[in-house]
């Protein structure tokens, strides 16, 4: 992003052929963008009552530091420009915003019915340039128009907020820490406190969100506890 006081590589883009397995998905390129590095580490993970069946309250909080929403609002005008420009242009049309919504979920479910009506719709796509226009602006957008978010301030910044997830890497729940902090579940050795004998390994403990994914960091927790543990006896 190069914004002062963040580190190189806090932000990833990727362009995508194919946005699902359905037939639609197939005639629709994605640009994803992200931040590698969230300062909206404010989330929480709390138990729904004491029986062990029920599913935890997860709050992740997302965007609650303004620099990851800043950096999005950003990124996606970086994106838009990119696909206003000439060679981009050239091969595709009807930009769109776009978020993995109720609709999203619903049509993305893998049956026979959605196979069918994806394909159907998908003809239609590729009939004439209106028409295909036409389906995208009142079948496939779900709210604000592609060239409102490019100018307007206060469209794009609630089009982020609502269309912000996760992505798939959660950790810190658990987050390891020193004595005096009040929030930390465990020792720099994965140990819980107050529970003897029991410890967490893996990408809840981490004390802050990597700026990457998160397997090869699991790893070597796994290996410096496992290693500090057959050294201790």
């Amino acid at each position: 992003s190069g914004v002062p006081g963040i580190p190189k590589g806090d932000m990833f883009v990727a362009g995508v052929s194919k946005s699902a397995w359905h037939a639609v998905g197939e005639q629709i390129a994605s640009m994803l963008l992200f931040v590698n590095k969230t300062f909206s580490e404010t989330g929480q993970v709390r138990l729904q009552s004491a029986d062990w069946r029920a599913e935890p309250i997860v709050e992740f909080n997302l965007l609650s530091d303004r620099r990851d929403l800043e950096r999005l609002m950003t990124g996606f005008r970086h994106m838009g420009e990119m696909q206003a420009g000439a060679a981009l242009r050239s091969v595709t049309d009807t930009p769109f915003p776009a978020s993995y919504t109720d609709k999203v979920r619903a049509i993305g479910v893998v049956n026979e019915k959605n196979r069918r009506l994806t394909k159907f719709f998908s003809i239609l796509l590729d009939g004439p340039a209106f028409l295909r226009r036409y389906l995208i602006d009142n079948f496939i957008v779900e709210g604000v128009k592609f060239d409102q978010l490019m100018r307007d301030d206060d469209a794009l910044e609630e089009f982020i907020r609502g269309a912000a997830i996760g992505v798939w890497h959660a950790s810190c729940s658990c987050r390891m820490g020193a004595d005096d902090d009040p929030v930390a579940v465990t020792d720099n050795h994965g140990r819980v406190r107050g529970v003897s004998g029991l410890r967490v390994v893996d990408a809840s403990l981490f004390p802050v969100v990597p700026c990457a994914n998160t397997n090869f960091p699991t790893l070597m927790t796994a290996e410096k506890i496992s290693d500090t543990m057959l050294s201790a006896g």
